[in-house]
């Protein structure tokens, strides 16, 4: 009798393949296997490249060593200098006002060109500078200080303009009331009729300063009238001889200079933010702000005159119990964004607008939601204005719908709010926009990083998450980021160490000659199954790397059930005559590094990728990695 026998029913193993590409920034919002396997939830010191792929941030090094004990409240380049072969820059280190040069071509100091400018200011906060007709001007939230011609000074009396405050009066007063008075000087001038009798002549105001004698002219001629005497108490001032009368009857001949001190001028030197705005969205006004005793009052100056702050030109905005923090611009609009707070609207909208042929800029309450948090951290981003709110960076934005206007706040940062609002110390942050990113800085160095030059996704940016940026004030010019730490160091990013062919140099990729540690993790990923055990084969998972004259990669895996193990060291090293080393010479003219990492790996849920690059001066790239793996039985725990 024939025996039957059962042949078992044989069965392919389930395969499969991911790839890991488009990439994108990092991702905190959530565990680590539920995000986009384009993003990475524990990457460090990367930025994106021109195409969207991740590569190491360019090193940082110090160009300018102030004293140890001179913290760098800020660097301001100067524009239009005529020094052709060096840049000139103004540093506020200490309590001192630095003029240094660098030199353009390789943007290092050039020795002996440190000179003091001006002493005793107020130290260790930050400064703040703008520019306007051909002068720099900067706060320091103690003083106001013009830069010109190789000079700085503190704004205020005898560089501060001096009003017209009233004009066409009779010796004994009258006329008209012209411009207001300025809160930055104590000067001020009066217009007169002359008769040819009246030797005594009255002032638009009385209690001058004492000791401070009035000077006059002939308005037309400038011929100076010698003053015999004046009363400051009254207001009045006396001539020897009686000023002539005008040639032509009724016009004003004799201008009257003198002084009277208000501490009105405190208002504006103890401010320490600005914007620059004007009718129309111009640049012809500065506003001012954020003086500690008049922590919700802002002031803006006369028209194309930062030396100029007439005392009626000034807003309380909202609350006085609330300060405001920052300024941005958008849409032609000045927006003030307040102190975060759940009493009144935090942001406020300026627009210029003529009011009986005066310039006026009324105040408008916006949508209310989170306000600011760090006053340095306003910037504008391409056209997006950013602040940094307790919740994250906030932009305030305006559209249009049937014909209707629309103000919304949108976060930018939901996906690393997670870690970015647990930092300590926020409202010490501070930015700067440079390259299509937006830096912002906390003060133990760690930094947070918008990619302004890839697509928004979700009304937010791609992030990065930088470490060791101890800047203390920043300042971005042309390409290159400059900035300043509590111990008296000049740094700039190296992004200018390229060669002819604009390739970065290796000596790029050093913070101060140490090494940068970064880092590229991809998710946590379970390969769309968390209840398989699966194996990594041993042939079929590969990672591309970006070549580099020297790149030497760590290649960690790790699984659901341990913190991760180093397989493989990789090398992406090209032959790069500018930048040869010979420990590690190759003759590999490649721009590509795809490399097999012949690694089995059995019984996990899910797997990570964890590459890491931390040699100092070597660059790293990352293009692709692929994972090639195979189901192997249901878990059973």
């Amino acid at each position: 009798m024939a025996r039957k026998i059962d042949v078992p029913a044989f069965t392919s193993p389930k395969m499969g393949r991911q790839q890991y590409r488009n990439f994108r920034g990092v991702d905190y919002s959530t565990d680590e296997t539920q995000i986009d396997k384009g993003r990475s939830p524990r990457a460090v010191n990367m930025i994106a490249d021109e195409g969207g792929f991740p590569e190491k941030r360019w090193g940082w090094r110090t160009v300018h060593q102030f004293a140890a004990n001179e913290s760098i409240a800020g660097i301001f380049p100067i524009e239009n200098d005529d020094d052709e072969e060096n840049e000139t820059f103004l540093v506020h280190a200490g309590s001192t006002l630095y003029r240094i040069k660098f030199d353009n071509e390789t943007h290092e100091y050039v020795a002996g060109s440190q000179t003091s400018l001006l002493t005793g200011l107020k130290s260790g906060g930050r400064s703040q500078g703008f520019y306007m007709n051909g002068k720099l001007f900067i706060l320091t939230g103690a003083e106001y200080i013009m830069y010109s011609e190789g000079t700085a000074a503190r704004v205020g009396d005898d560089n501060a303009y001096a009003p017209l405050t009233s004009y066409q009066r009779e010796p004994t007063g009258g006329g008209e009331a012209y411009e207001s008075v300025n809160m930055l000087s104590k000067w001020r001038r009066n217009r007169f009729v002359a008769d040819g009798e009246a030797k005594t002549f009255q002032l638009d105001v009385t209690g001058l300063d004492t000791g401070v004698t009035p000077t006059a002219s002939y308005f037309i001629t400038g011929e100076s009238i010698p003053v015999q005497s004046y009363d400051a108490a009254k207001g009045t001032v006396t001539f020897a001889t009686a000023p002539t009368a005008p040639e032509n009857a009724g016009t004003s001949n004799v201008e009257i200079k003198f002084a009277k001190t208000t501490e009105d001028r405190n208002k504006i030197l103890k401010s320490t933010i600005y914007a620059i705005y004007g009718l129309d969205g111009s640049s012809n006004r500065v506003f001012v702000s954020g003086n500690s005793s008049s922590a919700a009052t802002e002031w803006f100056s006369g028209l194309s005159d930062p030396t100029y702050f007439p005392d009626i030109n000034y807003s309380v905005v909202g609350s006085s119990d609330f300060p405001i923090m920052c300024y941005v611009k958008a849409q032609g609009e000045l927006l003030i964004i307040k102190k975060d707070n759940r009493q009144e609207g935090t942001i406020w909208h300026h627009a210029g607008t003529l009011v009986n042929d005066v310039a006026a800029f009324p105040l408008r309450e916006g949508v209310p939601g989170y306000g600011a948090t760090a006053p340095y951290s306003a910037a504008n981003l391409n056209d997006d204005p950013l602040y940094l709110s307790p919740r994250g960076v906030y932009a305030p934005t305006t559209t249009y719908y049937n014909n209707m206007q629309v103000r919304q706040l949108f976060c930018r940062s939901r996906r690393v709010n997670p870690k970015l609002t647990k930092e300590k110390n926020l409202a010490e942050a501070v930015s700067a926009v440079w390259r299509g990113w937006y830096v912002l800085v906390l003060p133990n160095g760690h930094a947070y990083v918008a990619d302004g030059n890839q697509d928004r996704s979700d009304n937010g940016y791609e992030w990065y998450y930088w470490t060791n940026i101890p800047a203390h004030s920043m300042r971005s010019h042309e390409q290159t980021l400059y900035f300043g730490t509590k111990d008296g160091k000049v740094c700039k990013f190296n992004d200018d160490r390229v060669n002819v062919e604009n390739d970065v140099m290796m000596s790029a990729y050093s913070d101060d000659g140490a090494a940068i540690r970064a880092e590229w993790a991809t998710k946590l990923d379970t390969m769309d199954s968390i209840s398989e055990l699966k194996r990594l084969n041993k042939r079929g998972t590969s990672v591309h790397l970006k070549s580099y004259a020297r790149s030497g990669v760590q290649v960690w895996i790790r699984i659901e059930t341990d913190p991760g193990k180093m397989y493989r060291t990789l090398y992406a090293d090209t032959l790069n005559f500018d930048d040869i080393a010979f420990y590690r010479f190759t003759f590999d003219g490649t721009r590509n590094s795809m490399r097999p990492l012949n690694t089995k790996i059995d019984d996990w849920k899910a797997i990570q990728f964890i590459l890491v690059s931390e040699g100092v001066n070597e660059g790293f790239g990352l293009y692709e990695v692929e994972a090639s793996y195979m189901v192997i039985k249901e878990a059973k725990q």
